[in-house]
């Protein structure tokens, strides 16, 4: 099939959360979900919820909802799966009740459409537990997707999957190079958004900043996001405060400005398209997939990032600057040697540009589309020969 045909009269039901829960899942959700439109397919989603989610009843585009505090609330998802033609599993660990999330197996192993499952999450070394619930989801899907190189190596080195039904798919992202920046300044300024929360690193961002002053270069440091509202239910804002403090005490406090509101998509674009390098110190080195690296690289921006697995993948383009997890010193010389070399900053830039072409949601959702067809003409002929075996 021509990846420029569009396919037409495939009715997808994408499993997952949805807006307007805040996190990363969700809104990859609803992107994939128009990007599937615009293939020429019919997409919806069945939305997972907690207790206190406000569910709006106005969403056309909610056609069932999982409520996680309910003991059987998978159940009312079957009556939209069982109408549609392949259902497309977004699968984290801990997004469904259970152990680990472990609901979810169920509910794929019920469905009696085809299933795609995209795995947001690989680990190198899963528990038993963890790895029993890939396995049986790989064993009842028609296909597994990933998003990285990486993550399919790690995937078939950690488990006994058929490769052959694993397919490397990109995370999506919006083309941004072109529009007005939200922030103007007469720095170099770095930008790291996203969920606010302990694990994103960005204390070591922080020291990075006060090693630059103190080497002579002054660059302004903007952290955009929310605070993550599971986060916040816990613990409050006390993560961002203890990041202000820290900048206080390293001497950069009219360096470093927190962006704590809430952004929509194109308010968040505006400022991405205004920096200069995105700075991603995640302390993860587990992620094999990251929204904001892509959508980094679709806005054309020089990337410098811990050496969690995507990132790592993607240094390859000339696009991203690795450095090792909690060195800020290392973090501060190589966001300098950017700064500071136009040329290489300008070699990065088209880099990123060329990459991030790659990631458009157009390209990502014909490719995803194509992947459906294929599920269900794999699960018709399937069918078939079972029926006609059951003949003789």
């Amino acid at each position: 099939m021509d990846p420029h045909d569009e396919v037409t009269s495939m009715d997808v039901v994408l499993v997952g959360t949805h807006p307007p829960t805040e996190c990363g899942l969700a809104t990859y959700t609803a992107n994939l979900r128009n990007a599937l439109e615009s293939a020429g397919a019919h997409a919806t989603v069945a939305r997972l919820i907690d207790a206190t989610t406000v569910d709006p009843e106005d969403n056309e585009h909610v056609v069932a909802t999982w409520r996680r505090d309910q003991p059987h609330g998978a159940d009312a998802l079957f009556p939209a799966l069982d109408n549609c033609d392949v259902v497309l599993v977004q699968h984290e660990f801990g997004i469904y009740p259970g152990r680990d999330g472990d609901a979810v197996v169920d509910l794929v192993a019920r469905c009696a459409r085809p299933v795609v499952t995209v795995l947001h999450t690989v680990l190198g070394n899963p528990s038993s537990h963890q790895a029993a619930i890939v396995e049986q989801l790989a064993n009842d899907s028609r296909r597994l997707v990933v998003h990285s190189t990486s993550a399919r190596v790690r995937l078939l080195a950690a488990h006994d999957i058929d490769p052959a039904r694993v397919a490397v798919i990109p995370h999506g992202a919006t083309p941004n190079r072109h529009g007005f920046r939200a922030v103007m300044c007469d720095q170099p300024l770095v930008v790291t958004w996203g969920l606010l929360g302990p694990g994103k690193g960005i204390e070591h961002g922080i020291e990075a900043i006060a090693i630059m002053r103190a080497h002579g270069l002054d660059v302004r440091y903007l952290v955009a996001g929310e605070t993550h509202p599971n986060v916040r239910a816990r613990d409050g804002e006390a993560y961002r405060e203890q990041l202000q403090e820290l900048a206080r005490r390293r001497g950069v406090a009219d360096l470093v400005e927190f962006d704590g509101l809430y952004r929509d998509w194109p308010a968040l674009q505006a400022i991405v398209r205004s920096a200069t390098l995105v700075l991603l110190p995640y302390d993860s080195r587990d992620q094999v997939t990251s929204g904001v690296l892509v959508e980094a690289l679709a806005a054309g921006k020089p990337v410098v990032a811990t050496a969690f697995p995507h990132a790592v993948d993607l240094s390859a383009t000339g696009a991203v600057a690795v450095v090792d997890h909690e060195d800020p010193d290392r973090c501060a010389r190589t966001m300098m040697r950017i700064l500071t070399h136009p040329s290489l900053q300008e070699m990065m830039e088209v880099a990123a540009a060329a990459e991030g072409a790659r990631y458009d949601w157009a390209i990502v959702g014909r490719q995803f589309a194509d992947l459906a067809e294929t599920a269900v003409l794999e699960s018709t002929l399937l069918d078939n020969a079972r029926s006609g075996a059951g003949r003789h």
